[in-house]
């Protein structure tokens, strides 16, 4: 071989090197950059998944607060007590939109849910207080003839100690097959579900016999209604109205006009002079309004309340430190209902709220105190719920209630 040729042989070995090692390194380099995209990608999903809804958790605290407010009003006697002032049922009525949002919440954030381990926790999270409160009330403050510890405050659901959860508990037996549903109906289709189901209630039930309940809709009080909410959330939770600018406050001004005229309407029902009524059809015409649209959870004032509550809280937005306050007390809102809902606080407490106080208190006295007893129950309640959290954390009962899901499900 000539010089010239082995010359040529080393320079095209040179070449061909240089190209297998910028092949070798765009390999790694992409190799690298996918492994890098998918950390990226995990750590969003981490963060996603950490981050919660401050606007949700606001529409739970809220709707907390009032059902706690209308609880005082009714059980504790404030408005019986203090009858003369109308002003009481109006705290009743704009108070009245809270159990519908929060089955709209159960609807808005856990139609991608089918796991039974939630309600699990929820099932352990209802028997602590129902035991704990007995005991604890039967062993300090014997006063109250409590009665001790049975079989009963470990079956809630059974024995129905507390109406929202029996309910939510029958609702939630259904809900994989329903949410497997939702996730494959379109816009229109799950809008038109709901539509439906509203239209059939109201012209079945509402307006051609009031008085009857072929569907056992029970005022609200039944796991049909909340499960109707269910699908109303749903919709609103998988297509999220997100406006920004003038159109967001467009949208939240719509929101709280709806919630506005929707009071104003039921007010107007409840305080309507029946002397200023002419005739033995216009006076049973008002008395039917008052039975289809005041004081019932399930009429369309009520259910119009709870949308308009929801979708405007979920539009604002919050300061950083404000939406820390609001995510850490929204998750534990559940406990205030279990703790000031108890059969026996209801009974020894809620109801001797007003015995003491005076007959002759003016307006603004009672509504300070109705509302300032409000918190003071919202706070102890957050309080000693965060103890259980705390507890149950501890003692991983999240944990197990997956665990005892899988074992039943393998």
């Amino acid at each position: 071989m000539d010089k010239k040729e082995k010359f040529k042989r080393k320079k095209l070995l040179k070449f061909f090197y240089s190209i297998k090692k910028k092949l070798f390194k765009n390999k790694k380099s992409n190799k690298l950059a996918i492994d890098n995209n998918k950390n990226d990608a995990n750590m969003n999903n981490a963060k996603k998944v950490k981050v919660r809804n401050a606007g949700v958790d606001m529409a739970r605290i809220a709707s907390m607060y009032s059902i706690v407010v209308h609880h005082i009003l009714v059980h504790g006697g404030a408005i019986r007590k203090y009858n003369k002032y109308r002003e009481l049922s109006l705290m009743n009525i704009i108070s009245f939109w809270h159990v519908s949002t929060y089955a709209l919440i159960s609807g808005y954030i856990g139609y991608k849910s089918n796991k039974y381990s939630n309600l699990l926790y929820l099932l352990f999270w209802t028997i602590i207080y129902t035991s704990s409160i007995t005991y604890y009330l039967n062993r300090f403050r014997p006063e109250f003839k409590t009665g001790n510890v049975n079989y009963t405050n470990f079956f809630p659901v059974i024995f129905e100690h507390y109406w929202y959860f029996t309910k939510y508990f029958g609702m939630y037996l259904f809900l994989p097959v329903i949410n497997r549903g939702i996730a494959y109906l379109t816009k229109s289709e799950l809008r038109n579900v709901f539509m439906c189901l509203i239209f059939i209630y109201i012209i079945e039930k509402d307006i051609i016999n009031p008085r009857g309940d072929p569907f056992t809709f029970a005022k609200g009080y039944s796991s049909v209604w909340l499960l109707i909410c269910f699908l109303i959330g749903a919709y609103f939770g998988k297509f999220k109205y997100n406006y920004y600018g003038f159109k967001k406050f467009i949208f939240c001004i719509l929101n709280l006009n709806i919630f506005y005229y929707s009071t104003y309407f039921c007010y107007n029902i409840s305080f309507y002079p029946m002397q200023n009524l002419s005739g033995y059809y216009k006076s049973k015409l008002m008395i039917y309004l008052k039975q289809v649209f005041v004081l019932r959870i399930s009429s369309v004032p009520m259910i119009l309340q709870s949308i308009s509550v929801l979708l405007f809280l979920t539009q604002i937005k919050y300061n950083k430190y404000l939406a820390k306050i609001i995510t850490f007390i929204g998750p534990l809102t559940y406990g205030v209902y279990l703790i000031h809902e108890h059969t026996l606080i209801r009974a020894f407490i809620i109801k001797n709220l007003f015995v003491k106080d005076p007959n002759n208190f003016p307006l603004f006295s009672v509504v300070k105190l109705i509302l300032l007893r409000a918190l003071k129950i919202f706070a102890i309640s957050v309080c000693i719920d965060y103890l259980r959290h705390i507890l149950f954390t501890f003692l991983r009962i999240r944990e197990l209630c997956i665990f005892i899901e899988k074992i039943i499900f393998r």
